[in-house]
């Protein structure tokens, strides 16, 4: 349980307070597209993803959107936002996120990574030796490919809440005021 245990949770990616990430020595935030940001079948963001950009942005925060999506999908939702973005990562493998992070210099300890899956996400973020927050998914469906992984991921999360293992943003938040 240790490979898919998550820094924090959250309800949702825009119920996270900007602040936080910078009382947690944060700059880079690795931002999972699909039932993250958006549903799968959402093309442009929303206008609560764009204001949350913005907030990100406005307090020095660099987003950056990461998917195992393909580039078409990812790139359109990433430019109209105005961020980077990574497209096929592979998650839960770290290739390309490493190689993403060594390229552009950027250290593990200033980065989160920021999803709606235990087994992709947090599990790539734990292997790669960055922070995380896993949140609630956003839509209740889900597309054919993560159907068998999120059966696997509700059976975990349900263990890590009967073991109070996933500690809410606002109580860590809380801690470190």
């Amino acid at each position: 349980m240790k490979k898919i245990l998550p820094f924090a949770h959250a309800k949702c990616v825009y119920d996270i307070n900007p602040d936080f990430f910078k009382k947690i020595n944060v700059k880079y935030i690795f931002l999972d597209l699909d039932n993250t940001l958006a549903t799968h079948k959402t093309l442009v963001p929303s206008k609560e993803t764009l204001s949350y950009i913005k907030k990100l942005k406005e307090n020095d925060l660099i987003p950056i959107i990461i998917s195992n999506n393909k580039e078409s999908r990812v790139k359109t939702f990433a430019n109209k936002c105005d961020v980077n973005y990574i497209y096929k990562t592979c998650k839960p493998y770290t290739f390309k996120l490493n190689k993403f992070l060594k390229v552009n210099n950027i250290s593990k300890e200033y980065v989160i990574m920021i999803g709606d899956q235990l087994l992709t996400d947090i599990k790539c973020a734990n292997r790669l030796g960055v922070k995380s927050v896993l949140t609630e998914k956003l839509w209740s469906g889900d597309q054919l490919i993560t159907k068998f992984t999120r059966w696997l991921d509700t059976i975990k999360r349900n263990k890590l809440r009967k073991d109070n293992q996933l500690i809410d943003w606002e109580v860590i938040y809380g801690r470190i005021k």
